[in-house]
């Protein structure tokens, strides 16, 4: 069974603190503050798991967005080919209808 607060254990904390002149009272107290301490700000494996799986969540997000970012890119460029292509149609057009019209004129008596 995974708990969610870091191993301490109390009960030898209290023998030795004890063993060092601390009465009863004094050694539990100071147990409990550092148990406290201790699990309110070391980060447990089950704390690590749930980091891991966000970070995972967060990784493929990631990458679904640079997915989408080089399909916007690789669009873009589609489209200013076609633009550049469509450009030169345009040009084309232009000097055909032009050399139709110099020869209309220059047929013209």
């Amino acid at each position: 069974m995974q708990t969610n607060q870091a191993t301490f254990n109390t009960h030898e904390a209290v023998k030795a603190l004890k063993g060092s002149g601390f009465d009863e009272k004094q050694a539990e107290s100071v147990v409990e503050t550092i148990n406290k301490a201790v699990n309110e700000t070391v980060a447990t494996k089950a704390d690590l798991a749930v980091l891991g799986a966000d970070l995972a969540v967060l990784t493929k997000t990631v990458e679904g967005i640079q997915e989408n970012i080089e399909k916007n890119m690789a669009t873009k460029t589609d489209l200013s080919n076609l633009e550049t292509r469509m450009m030169r149609m345009m040009w084309l057009q232009l000097m055909a209808m032009l050399g139709m019209f110099v020869t209309m004129v220059v047929a013209l008596p």
